[in-house]
Formats: C-alpha cells, structure tokens, sequence
C-alpha cells in the first residue's frame, strides 16, 4: 500500500491520495491534507494530526486488503479490482431473455463513475447511495430489480471471502414509491417483468 501526494494549485497545501495504481480510479483521496508552510501553532498541530491519520488510514487499509481471502482462498484468485469480480459473475449467470443482471453491471459502472473500484471501496453507505442511484433514475419495480441482482453479487462476493460482513445485509431492494409500475413499459423493461425471474423474484427478494 502507497501513499501519493501532490501540491494544490495554489501550492499552500499537500493532498494525499492511496496509490493503487496509474489508471482511471486507482488514485482516491484520502480526504487529508497538510499545510506546506504552516503559519502558526495550530496548522503546525493540524500537519501533525493529519499525518498520523494518515498512518492510520493506511493500517486500517492494509488490514481490510489482507483480510481478503484470508485463510480461505488463495489470494491470487482474488480481484483488485470489484468492477472484474461483478463482470465476471454477469458472464457466469446471465440468462437468456432477461438482461435485468447485465442492466445492472450497467447502473453500476455509471453510478461509481471510474473504471476501478477495490472491494474495499464497496461500504454500506456505498450501497444505499447506490440504491438511492436507482430509485431516482427508474420508476416501479425497475430499481427495486436491478438492486437485487446487485446484491446478488454482493451475496457471492461474500461467500467468496470478499466481505467478512456483506455490505448490503441492512440495505433492502425496494421499488420506487413514486409509482407501482411504469405506465409505458420500454420492451427491455417488458422481457424483465415478464420473464422466468419474474416470480423468483416477486417472492425472495430481500
């Protein structure tokens, strides 16, 4: 695990960064930053206190990393990177006449926005902003769908000793509450609703 830094525009500041890599979303914030030439006393406690937090953030960090896999799996058949993991279960569990599982791979990668996420970026806070990504894009029963097959995922992520707790244990599939169903289906929507899943998941969603 390495820590990267850089100076603001205005270069009274360092930010700090995790280093995961050198693509697209392998560079998140750490959140933390030090003044170059502090000023007085207390931006003088301020460096201090952040690089200790840093050193902190970077333990903790380390810890989550190792704890993947951990006696259970060898870690080379682990992932880095979540976004390969949810690829790869769509790939294996995809069905004919029903692309709710690829559609929602799909909101996923546009929800998170990069092309990198670590496991350890999947929180619960990530999910319910997830979910919260849904309900405000989609109408009836769509999000509520979609959600679920996410925490699919995340259900066999955790069997995989990806999670020690899975994220979305407290976070439920629900439909939008703005309307029971979409008034004018689109035909993707239409194959969803009245697919072999649909009374699977009318049933056990959870």
């Amino acid at each position: 695990m390495k820590i990267g830094s850089y100076l603001n525009r205005t270069k009274d500041k360092r930010i700090y960064y995790y280093d995961y890599g050198r693509l697209p979303g392998q560079r998140p914030a750490i959140g933390v930053f030090t003044y170059t030439k502090p000023k007085n006393q207390t931006e003088k406690n301020h460096n201090k206190q952040a690089l200790e937090l840093i050193d902190v953030k970077k333990s903790q960090t380390i810890i989550e990393q190792q704890s993947i896999g951990f006696a259970y799996t060898p870690p080379h058949k682990f992932k880095e990177n979540f976004l390969e993991y949810y690829a790869e279960y769509v790939d294996k569990n995809k069905t004919d006449g029903n692309r709710a599982l690829q559609n929602s791979f799909k909101q996923f990668k546009e929800f998170v926005g990069r092309s990198f996420v670590s496991p350890v970026d999947i929180t619960e806070n990530l999910c319910k902003e997830f979910r919260k990504f849904l309900l405000a894009k989609f109408k009836g029963e769509t999000p509520q769908g979609y959600y679920a097959r996410f925490k699919w995922v995340l259900n066999a992520a955790t069997k995989d000793k990806y999670f020690q707790v899975n994220p979305t244990d407290e976070v439920s599939a629900i439909p939008n509450p703005s309307a029971t169903l979409k008034k004018n289906l689109e035909v993707e929507d239409q194959v969803e609703f009245l697919g072999s899943e649909q009374l699977y998941d009318r049933l056990f969603l959870f």
